[in-house]
């Protein structure tokens, strides 16, 4: 009888990973290169693509030269700041586009669409535009981000003026699709109130807490530090536009002839282009920069990342002075 030679696969070494492309090579230098050139800065709802979290800088943000200097002829920031410039434009259109429709069909639940609508659009946006810009799609997140540490001054400098570039180009579509009549008429599909309803005093104050709400709740879902790694980049912008959602709707049917608060001031920028009137805009400006200049304080005063400061603090009690030998 013939033996069987049986293997003994457990003595055997596992078989070896080809290996990848080593930091020497040129493949590893053109990925590291795309890393990179993604949206890679703290205040992104691309969480994936930030940097690594460093809650102990050595020096603060508002204290670092470079935060100020540091970007302004980058060639991939100006890129996404155009980014941003394309994609604003794109949402205010299609903003505008849906609050016609809606308007047009009479429907007496306005504020519900206007809610549902509002999660649709601004979670579908972020997730297109995020990889290269971070989404941001709005002067109130690009200016509070840059007073929190997460957005260098260039970056956020740069995004608003695309955003405002691109409400301009969104409301010139706008007003030539709807004409001058139908722009008039549905006051440029947003940004409006009636003076006879509602004084000016109590739509800027409106503007000013639901823009803090939206931006407490934006920075809890999407651009805490610690709240991005939880959420990742797969549920932090449906989470942001669920925000946005609630917000619109809270105070749409407030009062007649007032839309509620807008909480970006690059769509009511396209709004006043469409009708082709830009009385008013301080209130949307003014109003979402105060919001942000709110939250900043707050989140400076108390970061995300303080209860680990705490613990920290007192570990080091605890342990008590190094002996040296």
């Amino acid at each position: 009888m013939s033996s069987v030679k049986v293997r003994d696969f457990a003595s055997e070494a596992p078989p070896q990973p080809r290996p990848g492309p080593t930091s020497n090579t040129p493949a590893a230098g053109a990925q590291e290169r795309r890393q990179t050139a993604v949206a890679s800065f703290e205040g992104t709802f691309a969480p994936g693509a930030r940097p690594p979290f460093e809650p102990h800088r050595a020096v603060p943000w508002y204290r670092d030269r470079a935060y100020y200097l540091d970007g302004w002829t980058n060639p991939v920031i100006w890129k996404s700041a155009i980014c941003e410039l394309v994609g604003t434009a794109a949402l205010v259109f299609v903003g505008g586009q849906v609050s016609a429709t809606i308007v047009s069909y009479g429907t007496p639940q306005i504020g519900a669409y206007i809610g549902i609508s509002n999660i649709v659009i601004i979670a579908v946006f972020i997730y297109a535009v995020s990889p290269a810009s971070g989404g941001h799609l709005n002067p109130m997140i690009s200016f509070t981000t840059m007073l929190t540490g997460m957005c260098p001054c260039p970056r956020a400098v740069l995004y608003m003026c695309g955003q405002l570039l691109g409400g301009a180009l969104g409301g010139a579509f706008l007003s030539g699709v709807w004409g001058r009549e139908l722009s008039t008429r549905l006051q440029g599909g947003g940004c409006f109130y009636d003076s006879a309803e509602i004084s000016v005093g109590r739509v800027f104050l409106n503007e000013i807490a639901m823009s803090f709400v939206l931006l407490l709740l934006a920075f809890g879902v999407g651009l805490d530090p610690r709240q991005a790694l939880l959420f990742g980049p797969k549920l932090g912008p449906l989470l942001v536009g669920v925000s946005l959602g609630l917000t619109s709707f809270a105070g749409s049917g407030m009062i007649p002839g007032y839309p509620g608060a807008q909480m970006n001031p690059a769509r009511c920028f396209a709004c006043g282009v469409a009708r082709r009137d830009l009385g008013g805009q301080w209130i949307w400006w003014f109003g979402p920069a105060i919001a942000g200049m709110m939250l900043a304080v707050f989140y400076n005063t108390l970061p995300p990342h303080h209860a680990e400061d705490k613990e920290e603090k007192r570990a080091r009690v605890r342990s008590g002075p190094e002996i040296s030998a």
